[in-house]
């Protein structure tokens, strides 16, 4: 039986233990072994195979240690498959080490850094005419972008859960939003301040036609984000602000870091962001009682009077 094969029925057996957000990912290793081993006979790889798919992904992809450490993760479960469906040997549990990788330092935004990238959302880079003027055009996404920076900031959403989300997941009677299916396929509410729900108020105006099935964010075409056009548009907006590294896990340590700090408690903490344990969000706490509807008073947006 070819790797393709295998491939095939662990995604018959295993497609629905897994959340839409975790799919892509796995997909994606599995079609770059594919295309490093040229689909030979399962039963013919090795564990040598795998460590040198392991050092192709960072050679060759340019991905980050972080990456490759991630790889590990969907290769170990599809032998792990394979051991009990087919009773094939386990060549990496105990034999192919997971990749290492280092953590990234908690680097939150400053109130400056968050004030410049909404200004860029704004306006386009500046650029000189035919007559040599400068000229500083607004940007046709201005109140989305703005809406989705705040968002970011003032919930913690990962970047796939902000993607995902659908006019209906938003409430604007209560200020929050419904996550459906967040990490580990969990759903939770996120809620948000009054000056983010006044810049949704106002990107939403302009689409009187948008339906609860309809994406909370959309592109020009109406669809969903990715999370690839976010990150990027979330970058360009950093770079037109002069701050570097502008991501959207860095709006989740920018939110975690500044709820605890204007009072929030690490329990609510970690319901807002999804965790399930306390172990994650503690090392929000080293650095720096109340429900999740209280939650609103913490909000970063609106203390900062943005």
């Amino acid at each position: 039986m070819r790797l393709s094969d295998v491939i095939t029925g662990y995604w018959l057996d295993k497609r629905l233990d897994f959340s839409p957000t975790t799919i892509p990912g796995y997909e994606r290793t599995f079609a770059r072994l594919l295309a490093f081993l040229s689909d030979p006979e399962f039963s013919d790889i090795a564990s040598n195979d795998i460590r040198r798919f392991l050092a192709h992904l960072a050679d060759h992809y340019r991905v980050s240690r972080r990456t490759v450490h991630d790889a590990w993760i969907p290769l170990s479960s599809l032998w792990t498959w394979a051991e009990n469906e087919l009773g094939t040997p386990h060549i990496i549990r105990g034999k192919v080490k997971q990749p290492k990788f280092t953590k990234r330092t908690v680097d939150a935004l400053t109130e400056e850094q968050v004030r410049a990238v909404l200004a860029a959302a704004d306006y386009m880079r500046p650029y000189l005419s035919r007559n040599g003027k400068e000229v500083i055009a607004a940007r046709p996404t201005a109140d989305r972008d703005r809406a989705i920076v705040l968002t970011l900031l003032d919930s913690g959403l990962r970047a796939a859960e902000l993607c995902a989300l659908k006019l209906g997941d938003y409430d604007a009677k209560r200020g929050r939003l419904l996550v459906q299916r967040g990490k580990g396929d969990k759903a939770r509410y996120v809620v948000m301040g009054q000056r983010t729900q006044k810049a949704i108020w106002r990107y939403l105006a302009l689409r009187p036609d948008a339906r609860p099935k309809h994406p909370l964010f959309a592109t020009a075409s109406g669809s969903h984000l990715d999370r690839s056009t976010l990150r990027k548009l979330l970058a360009r907006m950093g770079d037109r602000a002069g701050v570097a590294n502008v991501h959207p896990h860095r709006f989740r340590h920018t939110f975690a870091i500044n709820f605890l700090r204007n009072g929030g408690n690490l329990l609510t903490l970690k319901e807002l962001l999804g965790h399930e344990s306390l172990v994650m969000v503690q090392r929000y706490a080293r650095i720096v009682d109340a429900d999740i509807d209280r939650a609103q008073t913490h909000s970063p947006a609106d203390n900062w009077k943005l």
